[in-house]
Order: structure tokens, then sequence, then C-alpha cells
């Protein structure tokens, strides 16, 4: 497996080892992070993050297989940190106001968590462990079922059975704009990102308009 699940043992002694083993395993994410930000992922060897956390060799071993086991895992961690950080709600205006809105917030939160995207999409590229892509899967999926929220809302006033069509069309779409953005302000940096905004939401709008007008016939 990518990374070793807790095992939960039973009485005071299993508990705090238990809890020990959640510290090491963090500790180890922690320092990956760290060096991953200051050095890029190949700088953030193995014999790297020992040195960094002083953490034993079989200890980082046995909470994960490999380099590619510690990334997916801080992606993860970073990933559940960007989507809990959103608040998808409904807001005034029509579609494309809340869609505006909406966006510009996940654009600026990418700021603050950009780390687990660029982590995302290194190993989506250079990726060849299975258990390592199911990882991937389940924060793809995650942002998808995120969008999805986020379109669903948008369009409420279609009411629930043709928002939620039109969320089901526009939710991969969503993500593909989000990362096309992401990617965009990496060559090009902030500047521009409210038209950017404003062309992701206009797109997603005159889409979702055209699902909602034709389920309405």
């Amino acid at each position: 497996h990518y990374d070793r699940p807790m095992t939960t043992t039973a009485g005071p002694e299993g508990v705090r080892r238990n809890a020990q083993g959640q510290r090491v395993r963090e500790e180890i994410l922690d320092t990956a992070s760290r060096l991953m930000s200051e050095y890029g992922y190949d700088g953030a060897s193995i014999s790297a993050i020992i040195k960094a956390s002083g953490i034993q060799k079989s200890s980082i071993y046995w909470q994960f297989d490999s380099k590619a086991a510690i990334a997916a895992a801080v992606m993860e961690r970073g990933a559940r940190r960007f989507f809990d950080a959103i608040t998808i709600k409904g807001t005034r205006g029509n579609a494309g106001a809340r869609l505006r809105r909406s966006l510009r917030e996940v654009a600026v939160l990418l700021d603050e968590h950009q780390e687990f995207l660029r982590l995302f999409l290194l190993l989506l590229i250079t990726n060849r462990d299975p258990d390592v892509a199911v990882i991937l899967d389940r924060v793809r999926t995650e942002a998808r079922v995120r969008m999805h929220e986020l379109v669903e809302i948008a369009f409420e006033a279609e009411g629930p059975d043709v928002a939620r069509a039109v969320a089901d069309r526009l939710a991969g779409f969503g993500v593909i704009l989000i990362d096309g953005t992401f990617l965009a302000e990496q060559v090009y940096g902030v500047e521009g990102r409210n038209r950017r905004v404003k062309d992701m939401a206009e797109s997603l709008e005159h889409y979702g308009a055209a699902i909602a007008a034709a389920r309405r016939t």
C-alpha cells in the first residue's frame, strides 16, 4: 500500500503506541513537505528526510513504502486542507455572478495551498505505482464532488433536478478549467487572474444555460 494504515491496539499501551506512530507519520510528512517546498520533489529523498527529521530509516519505511508514497500522502493531506477551506454556499445574483464569486475564492485559496496541486500534477505525470494512483483518483474524485456542489448551487434557481443535471455535466469540465488556470498562473503569475476567473465563469454559465434549456424542452 502507498502507506501503512495505523493499527488500533486495545489497551492503554496500544493507544500510546498508535499515538506515537501517528506523530512520527506527521513528522515525516511535515519534513517532506518542507523539503519539497524548498528544494523541489527531487530534493526530498528518503535520505534527506532522515537527515532533516532525525527519524530512523526503519521508522520511515514502516510508515511508507517509497518516496512516491510519502509524496502522495503529503499531497493528499494538502488537498484535504484545501478542500476544507472552501466554503460553498448560495449567494445573491444569477448563475454567472455566483460562479465568479466561488471561482475567485478557489483561485485565491490555491495560492495558499498550491503545493498539493503541484505535487498532484507531478505524480499524475510520473507515477507508475498503482497504490499511489488510487490516492490520485481519490483526490480527483473529491475535486469533482466539490465542483459539482459549486455548480449545483450556482444553478439552483433552475430547480433541483435541472441544477443537478447541469452539475453532472459540468463538474469534470470545471475541474479541468481550474487546472488550466493554475498552470497559467505558474507561467504568467497572478496578473490576469480576474480575467481568467471571468472567462471560466462565463464558460460554465453559458454551457450550463444551454444544458438547462435543453432539459426544460
